[in-house]
């Protein structure tokens, strides 16, 4: 058990501390950048369409702005779950007149996962938050931390593993496990229960409306925004305790 002081604010007696994945563990634009190229290239192959314009259209639709090198803070990467976006990219993609079906989509999809999930093409996208390994090794052994992310459970694994992160984390949940995706409280529940600590002593970390609003109603001691492109601070501020820019803003105290 712990107590955390972040920005100045104290909170005590803490067991677990839930993660969201993206713009919370991991910056978001090198990591999205890589799979929204990916994806947009395989379904551009698919409806025959070669001019690359077309790539970087499909890429934002998915909320990634190359020319800025940004993410679009309304999603849907980030904010809505992988159904949702295939769903949208069909039905964008139709009215543009380019026939696609939605298994098209998946399929181009999980070529994308396969890409990213070789090691030097994921560990060259991903960049950890400042400061998270070293938070993370001060509260080795006195606090439990789970991911709980829209991102597959297996790609949760592959990445811990490459990181060389997985002696910090007890549970990793991944949409394709979720019954109810964020906002519902269902996975931040899941969690509590199957490592068997209490909401009081529990607090959830996010970038999103969506991650905030699943641990303030799964009840969470507090829940704590990590400000990422996609936080929309104004509709954030209604729901969240505390807000951070990195994990340099977290004190730790051994209780």
């Amino acid at each position: 058990m712990i107590d955390l002081i972040v920005n100045d604010h104290e909170i005590k007696d803490i067991e677990l501390i839930i993660f969201d994945k993206d713009g919370t563990l991991f910056e978001l634009y090198p990591y999205w950048a890589t799979v929204a190229r990916r994806r947009a290239e395989n379904i551009c192959k698919i409806i025959h369409e070669d001019d690359p314009s077309a790539i970087e259209w499909i890429a934002s639709l998915m909320g990634v702005d190359y020319s800025g090198a940004t993410m679009n803070p309304k999603g849907p990467i980030g904010v809505f779950n992988r159904d949702y976006i295939q769903d949208l990219l069909c039905r964008e993609l139709n009215e543009k007149g380019y026939f696609i079906e939605i298994n098209d989509i998946v399929d181009a999809f999980k070529e994308a996962d396969i890409y990213i999930s070789d090691d030097g093409v994921l560990k060259q996208s991903l960049v950890p938050v400042a400061g998270l390994v070293e938070f993370l090794k001060s509260i080795k052994g006195n606090c439990r931390c789970a991911i709980f992310s829209y991102d597959q459970t297996i790609n949760l694994k592959h990445i811990v593993e490459l990181m060389e992160l997985e002696g910090f984390f007890s549970m990793l949940l991944g949409g394709d496990l979720l019954e109810y995706p964020k906002p519902s409280p269902w996975g931040a529940e899941k969690i509590m229960s199957e490592l068997d600590i209490s909401r009081e002593n529990t607090i959830l970390i996010g970038d999103s409306v969506n991650d905030i609003k699943s641990g303030r109603d799964a009840g969470c001691q507090k829940v704590i925004t990590r400000r990422s492109e996609i936080s929309d601070l104004d509709e954030i501020s209604k729901i969240t305790d505390l807000t951070i820019s990195n994990y340099q803003n977290i004190s730790v105290r051994q209780n």
